[in-house]
């Protein structure tokens, strides 16, 4: 432990010295700056610290649909365009050099002159390596989770599932470029890798809900594809599912993306992990769009239903197991080979 410490320390001071770690906590900063600036009052509600104000019957202060709001802006737009995307790719570029500085000729030499396993000082550099992303989510969520509690009273706790979710989201995809880094011993392939894998990844968890919406989503909410229709679609009455051919070939799709990891599905768990007064069920955002909240647009109770089922989906066991997997996987290869190579 004492090693996995020392590690941990030197990576941290590794990125407090690199600009590119201070220039997206900057511009997390700023992020965050402007989501604490949502207020709420008897009208509606209001951006950047009341400079604009807009009308809302849902969105009042006090209503339950506003915390619903506020939380939905964190889990449906900052996670996935900030935190899971944007602040992801320049973790990868931030910490690329990292393993590989670490395994070239000269830098790990001092540390097999030590005591400690080889396996102990690997995974004590790969965890070092998650600081990155580690302190940018846990400094957000601190935020929104400060921002939530003096807006609306409730200290929301639930809010800090963001951290161990959004840090696997990373390691899924920077495991990828460890494995390859330490097997070819080159920085620019490894992250090439990471970013084909994530890629593919991710063409995969599309491919899933396009069919899934084609399957189920659309009879349950009582829509039917007709070309001739105006808007392409027609309301017929609600059913479960399309018919057998779509059932099996959303099978199928769902099949081939049940082993790859799960950096977007993941993500969308947060909606069913993060609750609302302490909700328990299917999760207190789930079915929720802040669209529809914005601009006050009606919504049937079964297309509510529909979409409620659309978001949960897939088991917050499965996608956590299946992705702890993958990440798992090649981890243990690339400790295996970082172990048994002669440096």
């Amino acid at each position: 432990m004492k090693t996995i410490g020392i590690l941990l320390l030197d990576s941290f001071r590794m990125l407090r010295s690199q600009k590119l770690f201070w220039l997206v906590l900057g511009i997390s900063g700023f992020v965050a700056l402007a989501y604490v600036s949502i207020g709420f009052d008897d009208t509606g509600y209001s951006v950047f610290f009341g400079l604009w104000r807009f009308e809302n019957e849902l969105l009042r202060g006090g209503e339950e649909m506003a915390r619903v709001f506020y939380l939905l802006l964190f889990t449906n737009w900052i996670v996935p365009m900030w935190l899971s995307f944007v602040a992801i790719v320049l973790a990868l570029i931030s910490c690329g050099p990292i393993v590989p500085e670490f395994v070239r000729e000269g830098s790990i030499d001092f540390f097999l002159s030590k005591p400690p396993r080889r396996s102990v000082m690997f995974l004590g550099k790969f965890l070092g390596s998650l600081l990155f992303v580690f302190l940018q989510i846990a400094l957000f969520s601190l935020i929104v989770f400060l921002g939530f509690g003096f807006r609306f009273g409730e200290w929301n706790f639930t809010i800090f599932w963001a951290i161990p979710v959004l840090v696997l989201v990373f390691a899924l995809v920077y495991v990828v470029h460890v494995f390859v880094a330490v097997w070819s011993g080159s920085t620019v392939f490894g992250l090439l890798a990471a970013f084909v894998v994530w890629a593919l990844a991710a063409m995969g968890e599309w491919g899933e809900r396009i069919v899934y919406e084609f399957a189920y989503l659309t009879p349950r909410m009582g829509k039917q594809l007709d070309f001739a229709s105006p808007g392409g679609w027609v309301d017929v009455e609600p059913r479960e599912d399309a018919g057998p051919g779509w059932v099996s070939v959303y099978k199928a799709v769902n099949a081939l993306r049940t082993p790859l990891p799960k950096t977007r599905g993941m993500t969308l768990q947060l909606k069913t992990l993060i609750k609302v007064n302490g909700s328990s069920g299917g999760g207190g955002l789930a079915g929720k769009d802040t669209l529809s909240l914005m601009f006050e647009l009606p919504s049937r109770p079964h297309e509510r239903e529909a979409m409620r089922r659309f978001e949960t989906r897939h088991p917050l066991w499965l996608d956590a197991v299946t992705s702890v997997a993958f990440a798992g996987f090649f981890l243990f290869l690339a400790t295996v080979i970082f172990c048994r190579k002669d440096y």
